[in-house]
């Protein structure tokens, strides 16, 4: 079993708006814990709580129809009827569509949950019937029967309850780790750019929090656990440039003191006054999912993004001081051995601080033409959750997987980029720091240049 790099944020979302309305809430994360059913029943049983919501996909997370029926068909004997529901951020056609997968699914909320979940906690603790829940997919006679969760106020959401889960369980990735524990933050939810590999595609378009909500937040995460690092959940920063400018200017003034934060965001949507105002008000880290440098393999993948502007943000992303990753994705359609190649030698030429690559995973409906499936469902192994997609022009899934261990032998075992990382090290003024991350970096490069597991 490989342990999660992502806490379960949804899920504390949840829980903290179930707490805030006066319910006992407890977290119970068996994707990090156990993977065993037997386990999962007699802790339930053990429990024996008035409510059981099952997570049915977070960041990184997802269970599919086969393991929610093994699942649900397991938890429905020894739950009281009605009292059973799965959740997740989806939108209304995924969250029919896993209504309808998945026979021995009782109820679902989707949207966002956490104001679903707190009127069903409610109704249920004063006798009143469940039927017309906004936000929820429920039982009919013939199919399932979805209610519509309509206008939410997104600044409503409460502080994520971290007190219920031990964060130092989850770990970023060493090229996203600073010294110290990070929390993370969604300053909005969703996003506008229809990537067809996303998992984020199966959730409700883009919604925003306002710059008051989120610098609460941080000053709530600071005063509550010392917070002194976070990382801005969302897919992409800077979706509204009005926004990110306003937060970055107040956050210096108006939130903790010398906090550090990084994010993700695109090369289309920053430029270098952005840039250099998130770096003032704290940023240091920013990771760019480039995905590829082949037109036609970002045109497939529905990645609407000019691959002129690369190199260029990458640049004035470090002029500004920070640190740049680049997220590159081995296997998009229409991509070639060749397009890959290509794009690995510009990547390196643009010289950004980190990279990371990964094989294109999917779900069994999501198959675009021009390629197949060529795996099992795993996570195990390619960092995220789904069947290895291999387009037309790869042999399979070792060639894939060849390809990503040859990027990171090209990537991190160059003699001037060890050179210039040892260099940066000791200009950084946290040689301590600087060296371990390092340390683990290399030791995961290395694993990954040789095939191996990323984590264990």
């Amino acid at each position: 079993m490989v342990r999660p790099r992502h806490a379960p944020h949804y899920s504390a979302i949840v829980a903290a708006a179930l707490r805030q309305e006066g319910h006992g809430v407890s977290i119970a994360d068996h994707h990090l814990q156990t993977h065993s059913l037997a386990v999962i029943v007699d802790d339930v049983v053990r429990s024996a709580p008035d409510l059981v919501l099952v997570m049915h996909s977070d960041y990184n997370r997802e269970l599919t129809a086969e393991l929610l029926e093994r699942l649900f068909g397991a938890l429905r004997p020894v739950v009281p009827e009605g009292r059973l529901w799965c959740y997740g951020r989806l939108d209304e056609k995924t969250a029919l569509s896993a209504m309808e997968s998945a026979p021995s699914m009782p109820a679902l909320l989707f949207g966002e949950p956490e104001f679903g979940a707190v009127e069903l906690a409610n109704r249920l603790q004063s006798g009143q019937d469940v039927a017309g829940l906004a936000g929820s997919v429920q039982r009919g006679e013939e199919r399932p029967e979805l209610i519509a969760q309509g206008p939410l106020n997104l600044d409503a959401s409460p502080v994520p309850a971290w007190d219920l889960i031990d964060i130092t369980d989850y770990g970023f990735s060493p090229h996203q780790q600073p010294s110290d524990v990070v929390y993370p933050v969604l300053a909005s939810r969703g996003c506008p750019f229809p990537c067809f590999y996303c998992e984020v595609r199966s959730r409700p378009s883009w919604i925003g929090r306002s710059v008051d909500a989120v610098l609460a937040e941080l000053n709530t995460l600071h005063q509550t656990y010392g917070t002194k690092s976070v990382f801005i959940a969302d897919p992409t920063f800077g979706v509204q440039r009005e926004w990110a400018m306003e937060f970055c200017r107040r956050l210096p003034q108006e939130g903790p003191p010398g906090l550090r934060w990084s994010c993700m965001s695109r090369t289309d949507r920053v430029d270098q006054e952005m840039l250099q105002a998130m770096s003032d008000a704290g940023c240091w880290n920013i990771l760019f999912g480039i995905e590829s440098l082949n037109p036609k393999a970002l045109a497939a993948a529905s990645k609407a993004l000019d691959p002129k502007t690369v190199g260029p943000a990458i640049a004035a992303a470090k002029a500004a001081g920070l640190e740049v990753i680049a997220s590159i994705m081995i296997g998009l359609p229409g991509d070639t051995p060749a397009g890959v190649d290509r794009t690995i030698e510009k990547l390196i030429e643009f010289d950004p601080d980190f990279a990371q690559f990964f094989v294109v995973q999917i779900g069994e409906h999501e198959v675009p033409d021009g390629g197949r499936l060529v795996s099992d469902w795993d996570g195990s192994r390619y960092d995220f959750w789904g069947h290895v997609f291999a387009p037309d022009a790869f042999e399979g899934k070792e060639q894939l997987l060849a390809l990503r261990r040859s990027a990171y032998r090209r990537f991190y075992l160059r003699p001037r980029y060890i050179k210039g990382r040892v260099g940066k090290m000791v200009r950084s003024g946290e040689f301590g720091t600087q060296l371990r991350r390092a340390v683990q970096g290399g030791f995961l490069a290395l694993r990954l240049a040789a095939g191996q597991r990323p984590s264990a």
